[in-house]
């Protein structure tokens, strides 16, 4: 390996003072033209990234940590595993695409560039999903908003480069950077930002603090000096007014309460108005005279009885429909996965799917949901609306394993009439379901069907002895 006395660009980067605006081109020229280089011999480094980018003493960039680099034509692949940096990396990646190119590493440089052009990433959430999430739908702050002294078609350059699909994109990193150069020099003055700069300015709503213009100083005049107050006449005189105040507001309460009671028996109990005499009733009484006042009594006391009957209404006019307080409003949440078109369901709720790429209304609060394509493992994922906006499910594919051995060892295996590379003893990876294998031992060839289950081995065993 190779010693590289100095620096990485990420340690440069995070100096008070950044690096020249053409010593960054320059850096960034040679590291486009070394990735292209490894793409021509069909290798994608899929981590490309500042601290990745070393500065020899003499200057020289050199692209270094090969050890997430994947040779394309290689047959052994990981399929569905995200490899990389995701602050960096391509969205081709973080779905987990098979067969990538070097644009996806075109799309880490134009990152790369993002942040020593504006001193923030492109990309940058609290949570992993929701960077993820990110970095495959959503599109970047313009950079001239993070750094003024670059111009639009500075934007107009990382658009390209770091477009969600790598067709859009350059054909290669050094006429990515190519043109870079050219938008910033479109702008004589440019310069590049301090990383972490943003983090230090104020806000653009902040409340702007008025510049007090310097006045003359005041003159005084010589204040006598004040006898201090005996302690004991100053608590003795709030404890007075206190308890002044006290029976004042306690005096008021009563008179209030006795006033408003006495209001109230009134209303319920009314005196009776003055009636004219009549001799009738007063010489001769009616034998019923004394029944009457047992119903007036009784009367009385129904008055009182439905005294509380007010505060009750009111308690149910505060339960009426009209003033319950609103429920809070559902929040769309955004769900993509690879393959699209596989069928995800909430809450065990049939009536509650979608087909991805799709966005469905949520209510806040805890929810559980799976995912699910044919020839693939089903995926759960849960999320707490409205924390989480949306997620990114990269779905496996189903597989299963044939163990082929045989005696003798070192025959060929044909797997569904398609010839495999390995000879016995040797393992195949192989969709869940019924295959047809065959055992050739020069022209004399054994065949049998095996069942295979999505995460088991089945094991079949030739000996011709």
């Amino acid at each position: 390996m190779e010693f590289v006395n100095g620096p990485p660009l990420d340690r440069m980067m995070a100096s008070a003072q950044p690096p020249d605006k053409d010593f960054l081109l320059r850096i960034f020229r040679q590291t486009a033209a070394a990735l292209d280089y490894a793409h021509k011999k069909g290798i994608v480094h899929r981590d490309v990234k500042p601290a990745n980018i070393m500065i020899d003493s003499d200057g020289t960039a050199k692209v270094t940590d090969f050890g997430v680099a994947k040779i394309v034509s290689q047959t052994m692949t990981l399929t569905g595993t995200m490899m990389g940096t995701p602050s960096y990396m391509s969205p081709e990646q973080i779905q987990g695409v098979p067969e990538i190119d070097g644009r996806a590493d075109q799309f880490s440089l134009a990152a790369s560039v993002y942040e020593a052009l504006t001193g923030e990433k492109p990309f940058a959430a609290d949570y992993l999903p929701t960077l993820l999430f990110k970095v495959v739908r959503e599109d970047f702050v313009a950079p001239q908003r993070l750094n003024p002294t670059l111009g639009p078609r500075v934007e107009t350059v990382l658009r390209r480069a770091m477009a969600k699909q790598p067709a859009d994109r350059y054909e290669t990193c050094e006429e990515f950077i190519g043109v870079l150069a050219a938008a910033c020099r479109a702008t004589p003055d440019w310069a590049p930002m301090p990383r972490n700069t943003m983090q230090n300015m104020p806000t653009t709503g902040s409340i702007a603090t008025p510049k007090l213009e310097p006045t003359a100083p005041a003159t005084f005049a010589p204040v006598p000096p004040r006898r201090r107050p005996e302690p004991r006449h100053t608590v003795r005189n709030a404890i007075f007014m206190i308890a002044a105040a006290a029976a004042i507001s306690a005096g008021a309460f009563f008179a209030i309460r006795s006033g408003a009671e006495k209001q109230i028996v009134g209303t319920e109990n009314p005196a009776p108005e003055p009636q004219p005499k009549q001799p009738s009733t007063a010489v001769e009484p009616s034998p019923d005279a004394s029944a009457l006042p047992a119903p007036e009594t009784k009367a009385a006391g129904d008055a009182r009885a439905p005294t509380p009957a007010p505060a009750q209404k009111e308690a149910g006019a505060t339960d009426a429909p009209g003033n319950a307080p609103p429920l809070p409003e559902p929040s769309t949440f955004e769900l993509t996965a690879t393959p699209p078109g596989s069928t995800a369901i909430f809450d065990n709720d049939p009536n509650l799917h979608c087909d991805t790429p799709c966005e469905i209304p949520l209510p806040p609060g805890r929810h559980t949901f799976t995912v699910n394509s044919p020839g693939y493992r089903e995926e759960r994922r849960i999320i707490e609306i409205p924390r989480d906006t949306g997620i990114i499910v990269n779905l496996e594919k189903s597989a299963g394993t044939v163990s082929v051995t045989s005696n003798p060892p070192g025959l060929a295996v044909s797997i569904d009439g398609k010839v495999q590379s390995r000879r016995t003893p040797a393992m195949f990876t192989v969709a869940p379901g019924r295959h047809h294998v065959e055992v050739a031992k020069g022209a004399e060839k054994r065949e049998s069907n095996v069942e295979v289950h999505d995460g088991g081995t089945t094991d079949l065993n030739i000996d011709w002895q």
